[in-house]
């Protein structure tokens, strides 16, 4: 089978919050030869909407959770920024669980969801709040991987967060950072792998995609 075709002929819908991820990773599983879907799960119509995707594609092989792109915890007021990352943590998982639940019926025997977290951050390291919505996104996965393996269906999680490297030092010159040579393809395998039946008996794993930092944004004590 040629590279391009590991996922020929599944159906895949790419839900959630981060839209620069959906788009990326829509035009990755595409070439993949998979027929992509991509749903906004934002608001009180999220579950019409995800429906209504579903129906599209004749139902479901793939399904692929994004989270939000960045949780601030920033502002003068110390309780409102702690009651912002409240909500928000809130309007994640709820976005995670309402996707899936519509989306549920119509996925098939050996299918296969995948929820991410922390993913569009590069060059910014996890606040409190993204760290506790990563917690929470993971033990969500490990639970869904045990009720619904029973039906063939297997869940996982891919994590994105930055990490030193010094190896990597030499590419950012004058403090300014110069993009390794990444491109979407390398950087989202970790999806296409666990859409494909490459991993036919991975269920409750994380995949985790580290980003170098830049040494301007690396703080006292965050190498390692």
């Amino acid at each position: 089978m040629p590279a391009n075709a590991r996922l020929s002929g599944r159906r895949v819908l790419i839900t959630g919050e981060d839209e620069i991820l959906t788009q990326r990773l829509g035009r990755v599983l595409t070439f993949s030869e998979a027929v992509v879907a991509i749903s906004p799960a934002d608001g009180p119509d999220s579950t019409r909407i995800v429906r209504s995707a579903v129906r599209e594609l004749g139902g479901v092989d793939v399904l692929i959770n994004t989270g939000p792109p960045w949780i601030p915890e920033e502002g003068p007021n110390p309780w409102a920024v702690r009651r912002g990352v409240e909500k928000a943590l809130q309007r994640s998982m709820s976005v995670l669980v309402t996707a899936t639940e519509a989306a549920l019926p119509s996925l098939n025997e050996r299918a296969s969801i995948i929820n991410t977290v922390a993913f569009s951050t590069p060059g910014l390291l996890l606040t409190r709040g993204q760290e506790a919505l990563a917690t929470a996104v993971l033990e969500t996965t490990q639970g869904w991987a045990q009720t619904l393996g029973p039906r063939g269906i297997r869940v996982n999680a891919v994590v994105g967060g930055p990490r030193w490297d010094p190896e990597l030092e030499p590419l950012f010159d004058g403090g300014h950072h110069h993009e390794p040579a990444m491109t979407d393809f390398e950087e989202l395998d970790a999806f296409v792998y666990l859409a494909s039946e490459e991993s036919c008996h991975v269920s409750g794993s994380v995949l985790a995609v580290a980003r170098p930092l830049a040494p301007e944004e690396v703080g006292p004590g965050s190498r390692g």
